[in-house]
């Protein structure tokens, strides 16, 4: 019987991709799409993950959240995930402001489906929100997953922080504080999981004459784009499919007990990781994860139209390399 789960997210490229994996996992039923600021503002990602939805067939509700962190100011990442959020993709409609009602639609899930699964791509308000007006929501939810945070690998915001945790740290320290069933995917595991340059220029090039590959293929062009520009890499790093896969199958991944917290500084720590001994919140910590298999998955549920899975499996390769050449 699939876990019913609710994604929480900021799309952005990786979790357009990470929307669309989740439509065709059969371990999953996916009963509701909230957004948050994050990679772009609020409207767009709230249009962003409903043309995601349409194109993937997804029917689950899609219900806009917080357009800041709790207690800071939204920073967009528009230099990484473009104008739109997407990447070269141009939306036909403006984005448009909408009530938040993340919070309500996170209780209301958590109270209609037993143990609900979170699965959590970008900033954790809406998630601490809804900790913090609704009694029932922690006690209620099953395991949640938090792509967020690194421990051992350089961070994507500062060199200790990644972007998530930055985003809203004390978002963050509200959730660690609940006492949930945290399984923690750090850039560590994420950062193996590479689309490759070559499929993403075959992607490009199918593109020409098909409008699905077009959308995929001006998402990830940017996103490579940045790669390139700002570390080297031939291909992009797809973070948020991660997350999702191993709610689905948490074998593919090497898990390690530990307690962690957050720094709410103001420094380059603001959003890092503290590795607390005992003293931090318990969580289980992806440490290790079968690359090449992830790879598989994405381009079967994403892919398989226009990409082989050899070539797409070649990121992971592409990935240890860039990891060796460039050590923390």
């Amino acid at each position: 019987m699939p876990s019913a789960v609710l994604i929480d997210t900021d799309p952005g490229i990786d979790d357009a991709v990470a929307l669309a994996v989740a439509a065709r996992l059969p371990e999953l039923e996916l009963v509701g799409i909230t957004t948050c600021h994050g990679n772009t503002d609020i409207a767009r990602a709230t249009r962003n993950a409903r043309e995601v939805a349409r194109r993937a067939g997804i029917t689950a509700p899609v219900t806009s959240g917080a357009a800041a962190p709790l207690r800071r100011a939204a920073h967009p990442a528009r230099e990484t995930h473009g104008e739109e959020g997407l990447g070269f993709w141009l939306p036909d409609d403006a984005a448009r402001p909408e009530r938040d009602h993340a919070a309500q639609a996170i209780a209301e899930a958590a109270g209609a489906n037993h143990r609900l699964t979170l699965i959590c791509l970008g900033p954790l308000t809406n998630i601490a929100r809804a900790i913090g007006e609704f009694d029932h929501v922690a006690q209620a939810l099953g395991p949640v997953f938090i792509m967020g945070g690194t421990i051992g690998v350089r961070g994507t915001q500062t060199r200790w922080s990644e972007f998530n945790w930055w985003g809203d740290p004390e978002a963050v320290e509200v959730v660690l504080s609940a006492g949930l069933d945290i399984r923690l995917v750090p850039l560590d595991v994420t950062r193996r999981i590479v689309v490759p340059g070559d499929a993403v220029r075959v992607l490009r090039e199918a593109g020409r004459t098909d409008d699905d590959a077009r959308f995929w293929g001006d998402a990830l062009g940017f996103y490579m784009d940045f790669h390139r520009g700002y570390e080297g890499l031939d291909g992009c790093v797809v973070n948020d499919p991660l997350a999702v896969i191993l709610a689905a199958d948490p074998s593919l991944a090497t898990w390690r007990e530990m307690h962690v917290g957050v720094s709410v500084s103001d420094d380059e720590r603001r959003g890092a990781i503290v590795v607390a001994g005992d003293a931090g919140a318990p969580a289980r910590v992806a440490t290790g994860v079968r690359a090449e298999e992830v790879l598989a998955l994405i381009t079967q549920t994403v892919f398989a139209p226009w990409l082989s899975d050899a070539l797409v499996r070649r990121g992971a390769e592409a990935a240890a390399r860039w990891l060796e050449d460039h050590p923390q």
